[in-house]
């Protein structure tokens, strides 16, 4: 029962301001009859507001309006554009420099390639890990060296290799003459060699290290995924668009509040103007206030709008009221798909690949290292040597003992993987649950927006058979319902954008 009360709590507000919707065409009624009365004429005299949709620009004009969006059909015609049809949004500019734009066209400005810093950042580490992973990869093929060296000694090197002989036939005089003395090392030395080498039993650790080098590269691509940041940029400026529709309300409200404090003074049968008292200068004071305040908001998302457009900053903007979004999702829907391009999972999912391929290659510490050899030879350094020689073989190395060493590596590799794979186990589970989570808050939000709608498609209609002529409190009622309706509608869409945002921006249907 408690959670029963905690799901109407969001219909509350919409409630009230539906009996407060009742309540204003009440006095709309009542006040019909003064429409003759000298106050009426006083109000009558002054500003009108109308409602075509909102424009606002960066000098601060007062002059906005609520827009009819799903209220009444008044939107400009093509006729007061110049330069372009009404099916090209991008070019309806009117002859004052107004701009109509829509949110679909706001969110096509980021459709160019993002350049920002971190864009850059994240293109970069996508590039230094694919380099790593072919780096690594390279490790597959044989070396192919040379050696070349070119030295002269000032002595020869060593003794010299002599034949001795007797000097005479004596057995008793050992005497030795040198007969042929050769030299072991020349002076003069040139060393040339090509070396080819191909590892045979090394191979198996390149193949897993190939293997972690990939996981990198696809956690940075993750990381960095274009898609990613783009709905993100499409998400705040969706945002700033329906605060700036929404502040342009509220600024209708404030103004209207506003010439109400000018003019309570007024009799409703005379057209004389009495000292304001205290009060009455506090409430005016505060209006204007608050008249500042939002004006201020409204030029400055006005001005961000602009910026994203790529338009001078204080170029007068008009926003279209857009579409409440449409979308029917289920919880079975959403449980069905895996989101395989969530940013946690990916890199959950690839540090197990990563432990795994570690605790091969601990593994292999105990294979031999085998390699086979060949290469070409240039030299004189050995005089009875031939001069250029060719050779070919095998090279083989093992580490026999080395106190253990190899054996905790094993164990530390394997308590990674542990590590990794619960720590997978823990990422799903916890995206499923924010899955849910996030389903239901959709559910929901669509579900206040779609009640916000119908009645405020109800009181539009109420409010247009009950008079025809609208009064102050008509409008500060229109403007108040179309506020609680985009503000449902931006709930619904955010609510999406995280849902979104969990299964991967890449999930089709998404």
């Amino acid at each position: 029962m408690l959670k029963s009360n905690e799901n109407r709590k969001p219909f509350a507000g919409v409630a009230r301001l539906l009996a407060v919707g009742a309540v204003v065409m009440i006095l709309t009624e009542a006040t019909a009859s003064a429409q003759n009365s000298p106050l009426a004429s006083a109000l009558t005299t002054q500003r009108t507001f109308t409602f075509p949709p909102v424009a606002f620009g960066g000098k601060g004009s007062l002059g906005a309006a609520i827009a009819p969006g799903r209220w009444q059909s008044s939107a400009p015609t093509t006729g007061e554009f110049s330069g372009g049809d009404a099916s090209s949004a991008g070019n309806e500019v009117r002859s004052d420099g107004t701009r109509r734009i829509t949110l679909e066209q706001v969110k096509q400005s980021v459709d160019p390639p993002v350049t920002s810093p971190f864009a850059r950042i994240g293109q970069l580490s996508i590039e230094a890990a694919k380099q790593h992973r072919l780096g690594v990869q390279a490790e597959y093929f044989p070396k192919f060296g040379a050696t070349f060296a070119n030295l002269h000694y000032t002595d020869f090197l060593g003794r010299l290799l002599t034949i001795h002989g007797r000097h005479d036939r004596s057995p008793i005089d050992p005497t030795t003459v040198p007969i042929f003395p050769v030299a072991i090392f020349g002076q003069d030395q040139t060393f040339a060699a090509l070396t080819f080498t191909q590892p045979i039993t090394p191979l198996f650790t390149v193949h897993q290290a190939v293997k972690i080098a990939r996981a990198d590269e696809r956690i940075a691509i993750a990381k960095a995924a274009v898609p990613a940041a783009k709905n993100a940029r499409q998400s705040e400026l969706e945002e700033t668009y329906f605060k700036l529709l929404i502040a342009q309300r509220r600024l209708i409200g404030v103004e209207l509040k506003l010439r109400n404090s000018e003019n309570q003074t007024l009799y409703a049968t005379t057209s004389l103007k009495l000292p304001r008292g205290p009060g009455q200068e506090l409430e005016l004071a505060e209006a204007r206030q608050s008249l500042a305040t939002v004006t201020a908001d409204v030029n400055q998302m006005a001005a961000s709008l602009n910026r994203a457009m790529g338009w001078p900053q204080n170029t007068t903007l008009e926003l279209a009221v857009p579409e409440p979004l449409v979308e029917d999702i289920s919880l079975e829907e959403v449980a069905d798909k895996s989101p395989a391009a969530n940013l946690d999972l990916v890199e959950a999912e690839q540090t197990v690949v990563k432990a795994r391929a570690a605790h091969a290659i601990s593994k292999l510490e105990y294979v031999p290292t085998v390699a086979a050899v060949s290469g070409f030879v240039f030299q004189n350094v050995i005089p009875s040597v031939p001069s250029s020689f060719g050779y070919g073989g095998v090279f083989a190395s093992y580490n026999l003992f080395d106190f253990g060493k190899r054996e905790h590596a094993i164990k530390e590799a394997r308590a990674q993987l542990g590590m990794a794979e619960m720590a997978l186990q823990m990422t799903k589970a916890k995206i499923a649950a924010d899955v849910k989570k996030s389903y239901f808050e959709l559910e929901q939000a669509r579900q206040l927006s779609q009640t916000t709608q119908e009645m405020g498609s109800s009181m539009a209609v109420l409010m247009n058979v009950s008079t025809n002529s609208e009064s102050l409190e008509v409008k500060a009622a229109r403007a108040q319902v179309e506020i609680k309706m985009l503000q449902t509608d931006l709930a619904h869409r955010q609510a999406y954008a995280r849902l979104k945002a969990l299964m991967g921006s890449r999930q089709k249907g998404f």
